[in-house]
């Protein structure tokens, strides 16, 4: 695991930049997955500056309208604006939704951008939820507003040639260790960005 502490927020943005930037320019048809919330807001925004002709994914959703303020894929849009940008579907039920969007997946992702929670869930894999082995699944979680959550799992997560952890924050600072954010430490290719 290759962890790297910066000082400064705005080294913290620029390197994360860098780093996706490289994984795209090294293959102009990588498959990026993107994690909603807070933390990579600016990240986004950067690399929007650089319209990179990559195929990006979701890696999880809030089952609510994509136009409510908390939708991750509104977010993304709204802040990447990606071109290629292939999202879970909340306009379906649940369980059409989710075979909808495993059949988009790729065989393997090059990178899988994840933030982790002060509780330990990272994607909407939260610490009570069930192990899957199906590709994308339905969580739910009493801890947050929207209860009802679809996410890539472990399994396909896992399998991701490259992950790029992006923590922010001094509670977040050993997020890694906590149960389940800590399946992710064994990855080959981890690469974690924590500022304060």
């Amino acid at each position: 695991m290759n962890t790297t502490t910066f000082s400064k927020e705005e080294d913290f943005i620029k390197e994360s930049v860098e780093f996706i930037k490289k994984i795209a320019e090294e293959n102009p048809n990588a498959k990026i997955a993107l994690s909603g919330g807070s933390t990579p807001v600016p990240i986004f925004k950067e690399l929007a500056k650089l319209n990179l002709e990559v195929e990006f994914y979701q890696v999880d959703e809030r089952y609510i309208s994509p136009t409510d303020k908390d939708s991750n894929k509104k977010m993304i849009r709204e802040t990447l604006r990606p071109q290629n940008f292939k999202t879970f579907d909340t306009s379906l039920p649940i369980e059409e939704s989710i075979k909808k969007y495993a059949a988009k997946l790729p065989e393997q992702f090059d990178l899988i951008i994840l933030g982790i929670g002060s509780d330990g869930h990272t994607a909407s894999l939260f610490p009570d939820s069930p192990e899957f082995t199906e590709s994308v699944a339905h969580t739910q979680t009493d801890q947050f507003a929207v209860k009802d959550r679809l996410t890539l799992t472990f399994s396909t997560i896992n399998k991701s040639k490259k992950l790029l952890v992006l923590l922010k924050g001094a509670d977040k600072q050993n997020a890694i260790s906590k149960f389940p954010a800590n399946k992710l430490q064994s990855h080959p290719e981890i690469t974690v960005h924590f500022t304060n």
